[in-house]
């Protein structure tokens, strides 16, 4: 019988996992996992697709080359992400093997059965793997900064900034 992990081992293991990670300032998912190859020293590819009702919203397939990241193309942005990054917390955790290279192809054709090593599916969280998974997502959408990076101002828009400060003052001179 497998026992559950206390939820502040989970928090403090996979915080570990992140230690020295790169998230690009404002976060953009891209840029993250371009990131994220590099040091991993293989492409990761995000994959739309049209998933059924019952299936896994997320699926990570790795073969010899790269990673595939399989994602619900119906869904939000921010929900993309967040099955985007638990496809992730797999990855850093080195969890693999839970569907055969058979079942990958049955899924996507076009991969050759052989050269898949590993799949992985979204489709619960009631085991270890899927616990850690998920709480890496998590933890790295908390940390991301997702303000949009500002536009510097026009000398125009300057000029009645400077303005309104005169009038209404600097917050930070009060």
């Amino acid at each position: 019988m497998k026992f559950a992990r206390r939820p502040d081992r989970v928090l403090a293991d996979c915080s570990d996992r992140l230690r020295g990670l790169h998230l690009p300032r404002p976060f953009e998912l891209g840029a993250f996992l371009d990131r994220l190859a590099e040091q991993r020293g293989r492409p990761i590819h995000l994959e739309p697709q049209v998933t059924p009702p019952a299936g896994p919203c997320g699926l990570w397939i790795a073969t010899r080359r790269a990673d595939y990241v399989f994602y619900d193309a119906a869904t939000t942005a921010l929900h993309r992400d967040h099955i985007v990054l638990h496809e992730v917390g797999h990855m850093l955790s080195g969890h693999s093997n839970l569907l055969s290279g058979e079942v990958a192809h049955a899924l996507v054709p076009d991969l050759d059965p052989a050269s898949v090593e590993s799949v992985l599916g979204r489709s619960h969280y009631s085991d270890q793997d899927e616990q850690e998974a998920e709480m890496i997502a998590s933890l790295i959408l908390r940390r991301a900064d997702r303000t949009p990076a500002r536009r510097p101002a026009t000398s125009q828009q300057a000029e009645v900034l400077s303005r309104m400060d005169d009038v209404f003052g600097s917050p930070k001179r009060r």
